[in-house]
């Protein structure tokens, strides 16, 4: 049986100053009015019905989760399907734990892992892709699908993946043979022009068995910790030997923990419209059409730009005019009390403004802007 297990317990700090503790990236809204939680749980209904589908989150985002959904158009989401992690230990912990608890429920269970941050379209589109690599799992099931997306330009803030052979008995489905890091620009020249690279989307589809079984073989310690919650599934103990288990659980990630060492990985190519709404200037693909002639981009509010070229420009406001002269490639992001002014090259260190502030909050336990 297919499952959707929703990883939604980032903290989106690249996004500052959207992105705040208390609402984090997926619970913002960037088209319309739902956000990408939201929407992502939308595009998970055609793939499962809501008792199939489960939202993996922090302790300390759990309430936010459940109160967006409940004052959202899917009020029908049960809160119980909200599982929250009592400590961060990174996505190997958090995909490991959903596993164990998915395996207790249908052994046979097959597992769709969705970040809650994607625009994805068409949602159909998406939902034939992933019925397809539930099919490669269910008549191969040692095998791990991940889905690759097609680059469009040389990306450096996403991943890479490199395809190998394809695989026997599917359509643009390929043995991997590399995982790769975010590159250095000439590299990242080199795998958009090869033809042989996919950006790697964090979407994942196999048997809750086999990566249980694949999490045991290369992290034995993180193996050990589950083991430790199995007994006490379903009983009144599940709580505090989970809290106890995830304390000393070793935190990395799915990719490094499991997927760069196993041997039987397929990539499935993706043919949907895919952004992660990663850094602020993901926006200017996702609002290309809403450019000016010198690519500006104005969202929420009206913007005067005046000798300036290729800036982004967010205000929460609708009546705030903001007005820009003899600037280029830059980001101005304004919310009710904080505004962020930086270049588009030094987009990456957005997350240090997060970190220092949660840093003053300690100190001075200020967290007016954290």
């Amino acid at each position: 049986m297919l499952h959707v297990i929703i990883l939604a317990g980032g903290s989106g700090t690249r996004l500052w100053p959207a992105s705040r503790i208390n609402k984090p990236k997926h619970l913002l809204a960037f088209e319309g009015r739902q956000t990408l939680l939201e929407t992502t749980l939308h595009r998970a209904a055609g793939l499962a019905p809501p008792e199939q589908t489960w939202i993996i989150t922090s302790q300390a985002q759990a309430k936010l989760v459940a109160d967006s959904l409940a004052h959202s158009e899917i009020r029908h989401f049960a809160p119980q399907h909200i599982w929250a992690e009592p400590v961060a230990r990174n996505t190997a912990a958090s995909i490991g734990w959903a596993a164990l608890k998915l395996r207790h429920i249908d052994p046979d269970a097959v597992m769709v892992v969705l970040p809650a941050d994607h625009i994805i379209k068409p949602a159909a589109t998406f939902c034939e892709t992933v019925q397809s690599a539930a099919e490669i799992v269910e008549k191969s099931p040692e095998m791990l699908v991940t889905l690759g997306i097609k680059p469009t330009f040389p990306a450096l803030v996403y991943g890479y993946i490199k395809r190998g052979e394809a695989l026997k008995g599917t359509n643009s489905a390929y043995h991997v043979r590399q995982f790769c890091e975010k590159p250095m620009e000439e590299l990242a020249k080199q795998f958009y022009e090869s033809g042989e690279y996919y950006w790697n989307a964090g979407i994942f589809v196999w048997k809750a068995g086999t990566i249980l079984d694949l999490i045991e073989q290369f992290e034995p310690e993180i193996g050990q910790s589950l083991r430790q919650i199995e007994p006490a599934l379903g009983t009144a103990e599940e709580k505090s030997e989970t809290d106890s288990a995830f304390q000393s659980m070793k935190s990395i990630s799915i990719d490094y923990a499991v997927m760069e060492r196993a041997e039987n990985v397929a990539v499935l190519e993706a043919s949907f419209d895919w952004n992660d709404v990663g850094t602020w200037t993901s926006l200017d693909r996702l609002y290309a059409e809403q450019s000016d002639s010198q690519g500006n981009l104005a969202i929420g509010s009206e913007l005067l730009a005046i000798n300036s070229t290729g800036c982004t420009v967010r205000c929460d406001d609708a009546n705030h005019l903001l007005a820009i002269v003899g600037l280029d490639d830059i980001v101005v992001i304004q919310t009710a009390d904080a505004t962020l002014i930086a270049r588009k090259e030094q987009e990456e260190s957005v997350r240090r403004i997060a970190e220092e502030l949660r840093k003053r909050n300690a100190d001075r336990g200020d967290a007016r802007w954290s």
